[in-house]
């Protein structure tokens, strides 16, 4: 099967079943994922193949919104996490771990750089601050006990 005849047996399982530009935006994420496996090297066929048959996907997705597919139902499609906003309006939010707050994957490592660099400086100005207010204590006490030890060698 080829990707061509994979998405028209979707398109014509689904059709009749939801709103045609429900159909429409899956049949646009399925396109989108299986040029995404290619480009990552894989073949057609072993992508299709991991999908599996279409009209099984068209059931899932058909079953997954309700009877009517009611606005505002949450449902998933092969780890994909859709929010029916109005009748045939969906919004695709990724992975439903991404959902749940793996936000901090999607961070670029620019994004995490700066973020060691200001939580470094928080720390040195909080050491320097801590020992700027202690310096006035702590620096008679240490010539203190310099001079003592000073004292106690001399007169051995």
């Amino acid at each position: 099967m080829t990707k061509r005849e994979f998405l028209e047996k979707l398109r014509q399982a689904l059709n009749g079943r939801m709103s045609s530009g429900t159909v429409a935006d899956n049949l646009q994420y399925y396109e989108d994922y299986i040029n995404t496996e290619i480009r990552k090297g894989r073949t057609e066929e072993e992508v299709l193949f991991e999908l599996g048959d279409p009209r099984l996907i068209a059931r899932t997705i058909v079953e997954t919104r309700g009877e009517n597919g009611g606005a505002g139902a949450d449902y998933t499609e092969n780890n994909m996490w859709y929010e029916a906003q109005e009748e045939g309006d969906c919004q695709v939010y990724g992975e439903p771990e991404d959902r749940q707050g793996r936000w901090l994957s999607r961070v670029p490592v620019w994004g995490w750089l700066l973020l060691i660099l200001v939580i470094l400086i928080v720390a040195l100005s909080a050491v320097f601050s801590l020992l700027a207010a202690l310096l006035p204590v702590i620096l008679p006490i240490v010539i203190v006990v310099l001079v003592v030890k000073a004292f106690r060698d001399w007169i051995q």
